[in-house]
Protein backbone atom coordinates (compact mmCIF):
# COMPACT_ATOMS: atom_id res chain seq x y z
CA UNK A 1 0.00 0.00 0.00
CA UNK A 2 1.41 3.76 -0.68
CA UNK A 3 1.16 6.41 1.48
CA UNK A 4 -0.71 10.02 0.94
CA UNK A 5 1.60 10.80 -1.51
CA UNK A 6 3.16 13.97 -0.80
CA UNK A 7 6.85 14.04 -0.64
CA UNK A 8 7.06 17.25 1.46
CA UNK A 9 10.09 17.03 4.01
CA UNK A 10 8.80 15.95 7.46
CA UNK A 11 9.38 19.32 10.10
CA UNK A 12 12.37 18.78 11.82
CA UNK A 13 11.04 19.75 15.29
CA UNK A 14 8.61 16.76 14.91
CA UNK A 15 11.75 14.32 14.44
CA UNK A 16 11.91 11.91 16.87
CA UNK A 17 9.21 12.23 18.74
CA UNK A 18 6.59 8.59 19.46
CA UNK A 19 3.26 8.53 19.32
CA UNK A 20 1.07 5.33 19.85
CA UNK A 21 -2.17 4.69 17.98
CA UNK A 22 -4.29 2.15 19.47
CA UNK A 23 -6.77 1.15 16.25
CA UNK A 24 -3.49 2.06 13.93
CA UNK A 25 -4.09 -1.01 11.66
CA UNK A 26 -7.34 -0.33 11.37
CA UNK A 27 -9.11 2.33 8.43
CA UNK A 28 -8.55 5.84 10.41
CA UNK A 29 -5.79 4.38 12.36
CA UNK A 30 -3.40 3.40 9.07
CA UNK A 31 -4.60 6.89 7.44
CA UNK A 32 -3.65 8.41 10.78
CA UNK A 33 -0.28 7.18 10.81
CA UNK A 34 0.76 7.28 7.39
CA UNK A 35 0.45 11.10 8.05
CA UNK A 36 1.69 11.54 11.35
CA UNK A 37 4.87 9.63 10.17
CA UNK A 38 5.17 11.88 7.11
CA UNK A 39 5.52 14.76 9.42
CA UNK A 40 8.51 12.71 11.03
CA UNK A 41 7.00 11.08 14.11
CA UNK A 42 8.06 7.92 14.91
CA UNK A 43 4.73 5.42 15.51
CA UNK A 44 3.50 2.75 17.62
CA UNK A 45 0.67 0.73 16.85
CA UNK A 46 -1.21 -1.41 19.16
CA UNK A 47 -3.70 -3.56 17.39
CA UNK A 48 -4.86 -7.14 17.70
CA UNK A 49 -5.48 -7.27 14.57
CA UNK A 50 -9.31 -9.44 15.93
CA UNK A 51 -10.37 -7.60 12.19
CA UNK A 52 -8.91 -8.57 9.07
CA UNK A 53 -7.17 -5.18 7.73
CA UNK A 54 -7.78 -3.81 4.22
CA UNK A 55 -4.40 -1.94 4.30
CA UNK A 56 -1.33 -2.23 5.65
CA UNK A 57 -0.48 -1.09 9.05
CA UNK A 58 2.21 1.98 9.59
CA UNK A 59 5.24 1.91 11.90
CA UNK A 60 6.11 -0.44 14.64
CA UNK A 61 2.94 -3.06 15.19
CA UNK A 62 2.48 -4.14 19.14
CA UNK A 63 0.10 -7.19 17.74
CA UNK A 64 -1.91 -7.19 21.29
CA UNK A 65 -5.27 -5.82 22.77
CA UNK A 66 -5.36 -2.73 24.52
CA UNK A 67 -6.44 -4.47 27.67
CA UNK A 68 -3.00 -6.08 27.76
CA UNK A 69 -1.27 -3.03 26.94
CA UNK A 70 1.25 -2.14 30.56
CA UNK A 71 3.34 0.91 31.21
CA UNK A 72 6.61 -0.54 28.72
CA UNK A 73 3.99 0.22 25.71
CA UNK A 74 4.08 3.60 26.85
CA UNK A 75 7.86 3.90 27.36
CA UNK A 76 8.92 7.21 25.46
CA UNK A 77 5.65 8.02 23.93
CA UNK A 78 4.38 11.34 24.23
CA UNK A 79 0.85 11.51 23.00
CA UNK A 80 -2.18 8.81 22.57
CA UNK A 81 -4.72 8.13 20.02
CA UNK A 82 -7.22 5.82 20.88
CA UNK A 83 -9.35 4.59 18.17
CA UNK A 84 -9.31 0.91 19.06
CA UNK A 85 -13.20 0.28 18.73
CA UNK A 86 -16.04 -2.46 18.51
CA UNK A 87 -18.49 -0.18 16.10
CA UNK A 88 -20.80 -2.31 14.43
CA UNK A 89 -23.96 -0.66 15.40
CA UNK A 90 -26.50 -3.37 14.33
CA UNK A 91 -24.44 -6.36 16.38
CA UNK A 92 -24.58 -4.23 19.58
CA UNK A 93 -28.27 -4.87 20.16
CA UNK A 94 -27.94 -8.65 19.92
CA UNK A 95 -24.59 -8.38 21.54
CA UNK A 96 -24.95 -5.78 23.88
CA UNK A 97 -22.20 -7.41 26.70
CA UNK A 98 -19.61 -7.56 24.51
CA UNK A 99 -19.44 -3.80 23.74
CA UNK A 100 -18.33 -3.70 27.41
CA UNK A 101 -15.15 -4.00 26.31
CA UNK A 102 -15.03 -0.70 24.54
CA UNK A 103 -15.57 1.12 28.26
CA UNK A 104 -13.05 -1.69 29.77
CA UNK A 105 -10.43 -0.52 27.09
CA UNK A 106 -10.80 2.93 27.78
CA UNK A 107 -10.46 2.97 31.27
CA UNK A 108 -7.35 1.10 31.08
CA UNK A 109 -5.53 2.65 28.96
CA UNK A 110 -6.71 6.00 30.84
CA UNK A 111 -4.95 4.16 34.21
CA UNK A 112 -1.59 3.71 32.29
CA UNK A 113 -1.87 7.28 30.99
CA UNK A 114 -2.19 8.70 34.74
CA UNK A 115 0.94 6.72 35.93
CA UNK A 116 3.01 8.31 33.43
CA UNK A 117 1.72 11.43 32.70
CA UNK A 118 1.25 11.22 29.75
CA UNK A 119 1.18 14.97 27.95
CA UNK A 120 -1.62 14.46 25.24
CA UNK A 121 -4.40 11.65 24.76
CA UNK A 122 -7.12 11.96 22.20
CA UNK A 123 -10.28 9.48 22.24
CA UNK A 124 -12.43 8.69 19.70
CA UNK A 125 -16.26 8.83 20.66
CA UNK A 126 -19.14 8.97 17.73
CA UNK A 127 -21.89 11.28 16.64
CA UNK A 128 -24.19 8.09 17.95
CA UNK A 129 -23.86 9.36 21.41
CA UNK A 130 -26.34 12.43 20.39
CA UNK A 131 -29.29 10.37 19.36
CA UNK A 132 -31.62 11.70 17.63
CA UNK A 133 -30.67 15.28 18.44
CA UNK A 134 -33.11 18.43 19.28
CA UNK A 135 -31.24 20.52 17.19
CA UNK A 136 -29.45 20.39 13.48
CA UNK A 137 -26.43 21.16 13.15
CA UNK A 138 -25.49 19.20 16.86
CA UNK A 139 -23.14 21.39 18.93
CA UNK A 140 -21.37 19.49 21.34
CA UNK A 141 -23.18 20.85 24.33
CA UNK A 142 -26.03 19.06 23.27
CA UNK A 143 -27.59 16.59 25.48
CA UNK A 144 -26.52 12.84 25.48
CA UNK A 145 -28.78 10.72 24.34
CA UNK A 146 -27.20 7.39 23.15
CA UNK A 147 -29.58 4.54 21.38
CA UNK A 148 -27.58 1.97 21.32
CA UNK A 149 -25.35 -0.61 23.82
CA UNK A 150 -22.12 0.71 21.20
CA UNK A 151 -23.18 4.59 21.80
CA UNK A 152 -23.74 3.89 25.21
CA UNK A 153 -20.21 2.71 25.69
CA UNK A 154 -18.98 5.90 23.86
CA UNK A 155 -20.61 7.61 26.19
CA UNK A 156 -19.17 5.66 29.17
CA UNK A 157 -15.64 6.08 27.92
CA UNK A 158 -16.25 10.12 27.01
CA UNK A 159 -17.27 10.14 31.32
CA UNK A 160 -14.07 8.16 32.18
CA UNK A 161 -12.48 10.79 29.89
CA UNK A 162 -13.62 14.16 31.47
CA UNK A 163 -12.94 12.91 35.26
CA UNK A 164 -9.39 11.65 34.07
CA UNK A 165 -9.27 15.11 33.08
CA UNK A 166 -10.74 16.63 35.62
CA UNK A 167 -8.29 15.23 38.53
CA UNK A 168 -4.63 14.98 36.57
CA UNK A 169 -2.26 16.80 38.23
CA UNK A 170 0.14 18.05 35.94
CA UNK A 171 -0.53 15.07 33.37
CA UNK A 172 -2.50 14.22 30.63
CA UNK A 173 -4.77 16.32 28.70
CA UNK A 174 -7.52 15.00 27.45
CA UNK A 175 -9.85 15.74 23.86
CA UNK A 176 -12.53 13.47 22.93
CA UNK A 177 -13.24 13.55 19.26
CA UNK A 178 -16.44 12.60 18.59
CA UNK A 179 -16.55 11.33 14.50
CA UNK A 180 -19.19 11.68 12.47
CA UNK A 181 -19.61 9.00 9.36
CA UNK A 182 -15.53 8.92 8.44
CA UNK A 183 -15.15 7.53 4.89
CA UNK A 184 -12.57 6.63 2.26
CA UNK A 185 -10.44 4.29 0.22
CA UNK A 186 -9.77 0.76 2.57
CA UNK A 187 -12.91 1.09 4.95
CA UNK A 188 -14.73 -2.03 5.37
CA UNK A 189 -17.74 -2.44 3.44
CA UNK A 190 -19.99 -3.04 7.05
CA UNK A 191 -20.26 0.87 6.36
CA UNK A 192 -22.37 2.80 3.74
CA UNK A 193 -20.05 3.85 1.29
CA UNK A 194 -17.86 1.49 0.74
CA UNK A 195 -20.72 -1.06 0.41
CA UNK A 196 -22.26 1.16 -2.10
CA UNK A 197 -18.64 1.13 -3.79
CA UNK A 198 -17.95 -2.62 -3.79
CA UNK A 199 -21.63 -3.75 -4.46
CA UNK A 200 -21.53 -1.38 -8.13
CA UNK A 201 -17.27 -2.75 -8.84
CA UNK A 202 -18.34 -6.20 -8.07
CA UNK A 203 -21.95 -6.68 -8.32
CA UNK A 204 -24.19 -4.12 -10.15
CA UNK A 205 -26.57 -4.03 -7.18
CA UNK A 206 -27.06 -1.18 -4.51
CA UNK A 207 -28.76 -1.99 -1.58
CA UNK A 208 -30.91 0.29 0.25
CA UNK A 209 -32.17 -0.34 3.89
CA UNK A 210 -35.59 1.90 3.97
CA UNK A 211 -36.65 4.92 2.23
CA UNK A 212 -32.95 6.02 1.61
CA UNK A 213 -34.08 9.67 2.95
CA UNK A 214 -31.39 8.57 6.21
CA UNK A 215 -28.89 11.62 5.80
CA UNK A 216 -25.26 11.42 7.54
CA UNK A 217 -22.43 13.84 7.37
CA UNK A 218 -19.88 12.54 5.49
CA UNK A 219 -16.68 13.16 6.33
CA UNK A 220 -13.22 12.02 3.78
CA UNK A 221 -10.83 10.60 5.66
CA UNK A 222 -7.50 12.74 4.95
CA UNK A 223 -9.84 15.67 6.51
CA UNK A 224 -10.89 14.16 9.43
CA UNK A 225 -6.76 13.00 9.74
CA UNK A 226 -5.52 16.65 9.22
CA UNK A 227 -8.33 17.61 12.11
CA UNK A 228 -6.19 14.84 14.66
CA UNK A 229 -3.48 15.58 13.60
CA UNK A 230 -4.03 19.01 14.70
CA UNK A 231 -5.66 18.39 17.51
CA UNK A 232 -1.91 17.47 19.08
CA UNK A 233 -1.23 21.28 19.39
CA UNK A 234 -4.78 21.85 20.82
CA UNK A 235 -4.78 21.86 24.30
CA UNK A 236 -7.57 22.47 27.07
CA UNK A 237 -10.00 21.04 24.28
CA UNK A 238 -12.28 18.65 26.10
CA UNK A 239 -15.07 17.80 23.31
CA UNK A 240 -14.71 17.96 19.62
CA UNK A 241 -17.20 17.50 16.49
CA UNK A 242 -14.89 16.33 13.48
CA UNK A 243 -17.63 16.12 11.05
CA UNK A 244 -18.15 17.93 7.35
CA UNK A 245 -21.32 20.20 8.71
CA UNK A 246 -23.18 18.92 5.29
CA UNK A 247 -25.18 15.84 5.47
CA UNK A 248 -26.15 13.74 2.72
CA UNK A 249 -28.71 11.12 1.90
CA UNK A 250 -28.24 7.64 1.59
CA UNK A 251 -30.05 7.91 -1.88
CA UNK A 252 -28.19 10.89 -2.93
CA UNK A 253 -25.26 8.49 -2.34
CA UNK A 254 -26.60 5.79 -4.56
CA UNK A 255 -27.01 8.46 -7.23
CA UNK A 256 -23.60 9.32 -7.09
CA UNK A 257 -22.34 6.11 -7.55
CA UNK A 258 -24.84 5.51 -10.18
CA UNK A 259 -22.98 8.27 -12.36
CA UNK A 260 -19.64 6.03 -11.54
CA UNK A 261 -21.16 3.10 -12.63
CA UNK A 262 -24.11 3.86 -14.77
CA UNK A 263 -27.07 0.77 -15.47
CA UNK A 264 -26.19 -0.80 -11.79
CA UNK A 265 -29.97 -1.86 -10.07
CA UNK A 266 -31.05 -1.08 -6.41
CA UNK A 267 -32.79 -3.16 -4.25
CA UNK A 268 -34.90 -2.20 -1.17
CA UNK A 269 -34.66 -3.73 2.06
CA UNK A 270 -36.54 -3.49 4.98
CA UNK A 271 -35.17 -0.84 7.23
CA UNK A 272 -33.87 -1.09 10.22
CA UNK A 273 -34.95 -0.50 13.92
CA UNK A 274 -33.53 2.20 15.74
CA UNK A 275 -32.87 4.25 13.09
CA UNK A 276 -31.67 7.66 13.40
CA UNK A 277 -32.84 9.96 11.11
CA UNK A 278 -30.02 12.40 10.18
CA UNK A 279 -26.69 13.44 11.69
CA UNK A 280 -25.28 17.14 11.20
CA UNK A 281 -21.86 18.15 12.90
CA UNK A 282 -21.61 21.82 14.11
CA UNK A 283 -18.52 22.47 13.03
CA UNK A 284 -17.89 25.84 15.19
CA UNK A 285 -15.84 24.50 17.82
CA UNK A 286 -13.53 22.51 15.16
CA UNK A 287 -13.00 25.66 13.27
CA UNK A 288 -12.62 28.07 16.24
CA UNK A 289 -9.64 25.64 17.75
CA UNK A 290 -8.50 23.99 14.96
CA UNK A 291 -8.67 26.92 12.36
CA UNK A 292 -7.88 26.33 8.34
CA UNK A 293 -7.08 23.31 7.68
CA UNK A 294 -7.55 23.89 3.55
CA UNK A 295 -10.19 22.67 1.16
CA UNK A 296 -11.74 19.86 2.27
CA UNK A 297 -12.69 17.16 0.03
CA UNK A 298 -16.26 16.79 -1.27
CA UNK A 299 -18.86 14.11 -1.00
CA UNK A 300 -18.78 13.87 -5.58
CA UNK A 301 -15.00 13.37 -5.22
CA UNK A 302 -14.57 11.27 -2.15
CA UNK A 303 -16.99 9.43 -3.17
CA UNK A 304 -15.61 8.57 -6.44
CA UNK A 305 -11.84 8.08 -4.64
CA UNK A 306 -13.45 5.68 -2.86
CA UNK A 307 -14.75 3.40 -5.43
CA UNK A 308 -11.72 3.85 -7.92
CA UNK A 309 -9.75 2.17 -5.08
CA UNK A 310 -12.73 -0.39 -5.03
CA UNK A 311 -12.74 -1.02 -8.02
CA UNK A 312 -8.72 -1.76 -8.24
CA UNK A 313 -9.46 -4.21 -5.30
CA UNK A 314 -12.07 -6.29 -7.09
CA UNK A 315 -9.89 -6.42 -10.03
CA UNK A 316 -7.01 -8.08 -7.91
CA UNK A 317 -9.02 -10.29 -6.00
CA UNK A 318 -8.61 -8.61 -2.67
CA UNK A 319 -11.59 -8.43 -1.53
CA UNK A 320 -13.75 -10.48 1.17
CA UNK A 321 -16.82 -10.99 0.46
CA UNK A 322 -18.63 -12.46 3.86
CA UNK A 323 -17.94 -8.62 5.02
CA UNK A 324 -20.60 -7.56 3.18
CA UNK A 325 -23.32 -6.23 5.63
CA UNK A 326 -24.58 -3.65 8.02
CA UNK A 327 -23.94 -1.02 5.81
CA UNK A 328 -24.00 1.96 8.66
Amino acid sequence: MTGCGTTEPPPAHHDGRRILVTGGAGFIGVWLCRELERLGFDIVVVDDLRTTPLQRHVGELRCKSVLDMDLDDLDGIFAVYHLASRKNVAESHHQPLEYLENVDAAGHLLRLCAQVNMPRVVMASSCEVYGIAPALPTAETAPLAPRSPYARTKVALEMLAHAHHQVRSGGSDVTIARFFNVYGPGERPDAVVPALCLAAADADRLVIEGSGTQRRDFSYVTDVVSKLVALLDTTELPVVNIGSGESASVLELVELVRGLKPGVEVEWLQGRPHEIPEFLADTAVATRHLGDLGPAVGLREGVARTYDWWVKQVRTGVRAPELVGDPH
